[in-house]
């Protein structure tokens, strides 16, 4: 199956370069995986000034500042959600919800109220410091 034949990614193939840069912002994207993009050269593709593949997502999205800090808020609040029936986190299963709740009309995914952002950053903070120990 082509791409453009798949039912997700063929009416709007940078999903998958979204949901790359989903798992490689929670650290679950695999370094083969994150070097086969790069040489892609989606630059040329999605006609952007960024040449690192990441930063060509984020232009091409027009993604936030703030993106990683949503990405990882999200991910630490609701991973127990996320987990397989082996335990595990499935990075996959949440790169795609939240790529299907980003590019919903009106998301506020990456909207951040008066003090939201800095009450995200302190979780995804304490959250870190509790995956070192």
């Amino acid at each position: 199956m082509s791409i453009q034949d798949h039912p997700r990614y063929g009416p709007n193939p940078v999903y998958i370069f979204f949901e790359a840069y989903i798992q490689d912002v929670i650290g679950y994207l695999p370094e083969d995986k994150s070097a086969s993009i790069q040489s892609m050269n989606i630059q040329r593709v999605f006609d952007t000034q960024a040449s690192d593949w990441r930063a060509v997502v984020k232009e091409t999205l027009h993604l936030s500042d703030t993106i990683d800090v949503a990405i990882l808020d999200l991910w630490y609040r609701n991973r127990e959600h996320f987990t397989s029936e082996s335990g595990e986190y499935d990075p996959v299963w949440f790169s795609q919800i939240f790529t299907d709740e980003y590019m919903k009309e009106g998301s506020t995914v990456d909207v951040w109220p008066e003090g939201a952002l800095a009450a995200a950053k302190s979780r995804i903070a304490q959250a870190k410091s509790g995956e070192s120990k």
